[in-house]
């Protein structure tokens, strides 16, 4: 993460640019590391984020549901969050959701490499996008 820092109308704003800490597919870090290196900044350390710039992840429905809609959000970003699609592998995101999915008091389900993979080139649908069948 690198902070640029801005100067306006005699106020400074500090703004977070994401940089990737690792980019070669290498050795897996641990999920609390990878977590650490490219999610903390903004996120916090402890998963409750910060009010109104960063949503708390400790406790939140959206990242214990489906992990579907969490490694989504990671490879294509929302809402300002950026896409992590080009710089993070598919090891290094499950990672990631798997310390944020198991921690700070949250008890959902692993997210395997495999799964990222799948989303990743579109071989399993997004939750979100499922329609439901409907008889003519």
């Amino acid at each position: 993460m690198r902070y640029i820092l801005l100067a306006a109308s005699g106020l400074a704003l500090v703004a977070a640019t994401h940089e990737p800490v690792v980019r070669a597919q290498g050795p897996t870090r641990s999920p609390a590391t990878t977590f650490t290196e490219n999610c903390a900044a903004c996120h916090q350390e402890d998963g409750k984020g910060i009010e109104g710039a960063f949503p708390a992840l400790a406790g939140d429905t959206f990242v214990l549901g489906d992990p579907a809609l969490p490694i989504g959000v990671v490879l294509h970003g929302r809402a300002g969050m950026p896409t992590f699609k080009d710089e993070l592998t598919d090891n290094q995101i499950a990672a990631a959701l798997t310390h944020v999915r198991t921690s700070w008091g949250n008890a959902a389900s692993p997210v395997t490499p495999d799964m990222v993979a799948r989303l990743r080139t579109g071989e399993a649908p997004v939750a979100a996008d499922k329609k439901p069948i409907q008889a003519h």
